[in-house]
């Protein structure tokens, strides 16, 4: 029987210190899942994960990828970017938070990939992000570079608590990238590329 992965407690964790801290701290997972054949590209990413108590926090290196980071106003289409992305279950619903290079975020709630609530501007607030690169400092598209990002999610947000297990995934694509790819944590058995297959998420807890 597979162990569920566990995100540990680390009460000191910030927005600030969390790129330190969760590398070394957190819970790693690869993101190594090539999915569709006609798809190959797979920049290197690791996402490592931990929490303070109240808040679930991510972080996302991306290594050797083509960067493309257009989008600059959040819920914009982030996915054709440079993007790393997590959805979770939460009772009938499934939540994603999409963010591209820059942090710039895309998130809804819904039952159905058709039929989601967008996040408002005060709920996306309270999303906090801490990216390694920004509009001024973005390398050409056609060059491999690494970035990466921290986020942070209130459990207040998300219906979990310590102790709570939940069913998520994590995700890395780029649509209209040099070399288009998605990549995913888990396996998805989908024909197409499809990330909103919450049939596919896998089991994660929290200590």
């Amino acid at each position: 029987m597979m162990t569920v992965p566990t995100i540990p407690y680390l009460p000191i964790l910030t927005t600030e210190n969390a790129g330190e801290l969760l590398p070394t701290e957190g819970l790693a997972l690869q993101l190594q899942q090539i999915n569709w054949r006609e798809f190959p590209h797979k920049p290197e990413v690791d996402v490592y994960l931990g929490h303070s108590g109240h808040s679930l926090f991510l972080d996302y290196v991306v290594r050797k990828d083509y960067v493309r980071a257009v989008n600059r106003n959040d819920q914009e289409p982030v996915y054709e970017d440079s993007c790393v992305e997590f959805f979770l279950q939460e009772n009938e619903n499934y939540r994603n938070f999409e963010f591209n290079a820059l942090g710039v975020c895309l998130s809804a709630v819904g039952a159905e990939r058709k039929s989601r609530r967008r996040l408002q501007a005060e709920e996306l607030a309270l999303i906090r992000r801490n990216a390694s690169l920004h509009p001024d400092t973005l390398p050409p598209e056609d060059v491999l570079s690494d970035w990466n990002l921290t986020v942070e999610i209130p459990f207040s947000m998300i219906g979990l608590e310590r102790g709570k297990s939940f069913r998520g995934n994590f995700y890395k694509c780029g649509d209209k990238t040099l070399i288009p790819h998605f990549v995913s944590w888990a396996p998805i058995k989908a024909i197409k590329p499809d990330f909103h297959r919450p049939e596919f998420f896998a089991e994660l807890s929290i200590d």
